[in-house]
């Protein structure tokens, strides 16, 4: 998920396992902790496009990483606050606790995490949370700024000591009290709304799956995840040998949305076939591409997991995903990952994806309102 959410996380963990020990800093080490995965983007500048793909949500991301830096960080810590009464065995289990929530909540997404490096480089994405998802986040943000305004209080009250009597300062407003009771309302709104993202994914499959089995005979449900920013519209991807098909589902539609139909055109990829990065891109996409031709003649690999976006100006959906492949001058391969707001298709108009449209669109769907939404023309 988006690194805002990992440290706002970490940060509650934090202050539930040191919390009690050491204050405020609890907090502070878990929204450092809980970001340190992520950190493996850093490198991303020394790889190559293969690397950079296999690399992200790798080995950092790891059952097995998860061990290895509650060892090595378990002594450190424990020094560092030794006159606080912190064991080694308590750093131990606060590095675990925030790495594997990290990790956890970045399986709950499309992208896919691989957690069982190095012995196999399969992703695991259980596709119950998009990787924004403001509910899920607001609890634990609001947890780390009130402890933040709690610190800035206290700062002030200590410059304050300078200044006035003690018997003259303010009393820190009830509102900037967080403790550990705190911590755990937050981490607990945060648990119950995943539990209610399973609820509504369940309710999802069911009617899509239903669905696929009265109008595509021979398909099978590949995928259901929900759409940007909420879990109450969901994604259904089908498959059959030719191609995918893709519908919606809502539990306030009062009709059945219809199927789009997205064909696979894997012989346009033939000149490819022998590129590591080629291979890679498919890898990644867990065998879910279509392949199509570009308006500027290059070979577009897109990734059906992620969903489209709808052009509201156009009337034609962008896929979020797509690599644009070709050789250049030089012979050598080139695929560079475009996102829909710098689409070639979209440049060459002058002007990229409306987003805030896009995202108004999917507003309507989720209340049902079939009309605009099934009028875009799939690519």
């Amino acid at each position: 998920m988006d690194s805002i959410t990992q440290a706002a996380l970490g940060g509650v963990v934090g202050e539930l396992v040191l919390g009690k020990k050491i204050g405020w800093k609890g907090m502070a080490w878990g929204l450092l902790f809980g970001t340190m995965p992520d950190l493996d983007v850093f490198f991303s500048p020394f790889m190559d496009e293969v690397a950079q793909l296999k690399w992200h949500r790798g080995i950092s991301h790891s059952i097995l990483l998860m061990f290895v830096a509650a060892f090595a960080f378990a002594k450190p810590l424990s020094l560092i606050h030794r006159k606080k009464g912190v064991s080694a065995r308590r750093a131990g289990v606060f590095v675990f606790l925030v790495w594997s929530t990290h990790v956890l909540i970045d399986v709950f997404t499309t992208y896919g995490t691989q957690i069982w490096e190095p012995f196999s480089d399969d992703r695991v994405s259980l596709n119950n949370l998009f990787i924004i998802d403001p509910l899920f986040t607001l609890p634990l943000l609001i947890c780390v700024l009130v402890t933040i305004c709690r610190l800035i209080w206290h700062v002030i009250r200590v410059i304050n000591f300078y200044r006035a009597p003690i018997d003259e300062w303010d009393e820190i407003p009830e509102m900037f009290i967080i403790t550990g009771k705190g911590a755990k309302i937050a981490l607990t709104l945060s648990c119950l709304y995943v539990l209610f993202s399973f609820t509504m994914k369940m309710k999802a499959v069911d009617m899509i799956g239903g669905r696929m089995v009265e109008e595509i005979p021979g398909a099978e449900l590949v995928q259901v995840a929900p759409t940007p920013l909420n879990t109450i519209l969901w994604r259904g991807l089908a498959e059959t040998e030719g191609g995918f098909w893709i519908t919606y589902y809502s539990p306030f539609d009062e009709e059945r949305p219809k199927w789009d139909y997205i064909p696979k055109h894997y012989q346009l990829t033939e000149p490819f076939h022998n590129e590591e990065l080629f291979k890679v891109l498919k890898w990644f996409s867990r065998g879910y591409w279509v392949a199509r031709r570009g308006s500027d003649g290059k070979i577009v690999l897109i990734d059906m997991r992620f969903g489209e976006l709808r052009d509201v100006e156009s009337g034609l959906q962008v896929p979020m995903f797509q690599w644009h492949m070709s050789y250049d001058q030089e012979g050598d391969f080139t695929a560079p990952m475009l996102r829909p707001s710098t689409s070639m298709d979209n440049a060459e108009k002058g002007s990229g994806l409306d987003i805030k449209a896009s995202l108004g669109l999917i507003w309507d769907r989720i209340g049902g309102d079939l009309s605009a939404w099934q009028n875009t023309q799939p690519f």
